[in-house]
């Protein structure tokens, strides 16, 4: 689950507004997804998942939030994301190895979409930063994101660090024929 702090980072870069057609890849239990969706109230969320047991809770969470307008999408990315309409944003939380392929058929669909990726291993790194370099895309602001949240140890509170997050964000780039 992306934790809170990183996911208010992570949508406050990806801009979306009421309005917004958004797709989460790799939606994991669904944070994100529903954050998109009580922010995009007048949109379309499509959670795109591949995990059986998290499928079973971004079902729970859609019911639970009462989310009519986010639709769940079981399948490994980009082939889950074929038959879907265009989106106006895209948050990658993961992409099982297949990020220049997600990215290349997000901007099939819309040259100018707003993406957001998350990325913890430095490998997911290394494979958005060769997709930032060969790929239409702009507007690139990386930031790394690392909290640490406070436990309680007998009458004392320490700091428990929590894994670094990279938080890409870009938007496409439509070329011009010059």
């Amino acid at each position: 689950m992306t934790k809170s702090e990183v996911r208010s980072v992570s949508l406050t870069k990806l801009k979306l507004d009421e309005n917004s057609v958004c797709y989460d890849i790799g939606a994991g239990t669904g944070s994100v997804s529903v954050e998109m969706a009580l922010r995009a109230s007048q949109g379309q969320v499509y959670a795109i998942e591949k995990k059986e047991d998290a499928l079973n809770l971004l079902k729970a969470n859609k019911e639970k939030f009462a989310l009519d307008h986010m639709q769940i999408i079981a399948g490994t990315a980009p082939k889950a994301m074929e038959d879907l309409p265009a989106p106006t944003h895209a948050f990658i939380g993961g992409s099982s190895g297949n990020m220049k392929e997600i990215l290349e058929l997000l901007l099939s669909k819309n040259p100018k979409i707003r993406v957001v990726i998350n990325c913890i291993a430095l490998e997911s790194v290394g494979e958005a930063m060769n997709c930032l370099k060969e790929l239409p895309l702009e507007q690139v602001d990386i930031a790394q994101v690392q909290v640490a949240k406070g436990k309680k140890a007998g009458s004392y509170h320490l700091m428990m660090g929590q894994n670094p997050v990279y938080v890409i964000s870009c938007q496409g780039k439509e070329e011009t024929d010059e």
